[in-house]
């Protein structure tokens, strides 16, 4: 069986994540998944409308999910540390 081998950057709002993911992607020859994106495609909203119909517990649960079902090697995922 083949490791998979994938990237997760973790971090608060406006710290380069997404600079810096892209970058790392590129230089490593890696896909750049956003997990903002991919939640937001799924769900069919932005993530301000998921938290106010959902609340931040219902938004945590909406993530869990989404982050479960991606299936990725080789990439470089990004997060933002949406709790206190």
């Amino acid at each position: 069986m083949e490791q998979k081998t994938n990237i997760v950057l973790i971090g608060m709002p406006g710290v380069g994540k997404s600079t810096i993911g892209v970058i790392l992607a590129k230089v490593l020859g890696y896909s750049f998944l956003d997990a903002d994106l991919l939640i937001q495609e799924q769900e069919g909203k932005l993530l301000r409308e998921i938290i106010e119909e959902k609340g931040t517990d219902g938004f945590i649960e909406v993530e869990n999910r989404v982050n479960a079902s991606i299936r990725a090697d080789r990439a470089v995922r990004w997060y933002t540390e949406k709790r206190p």
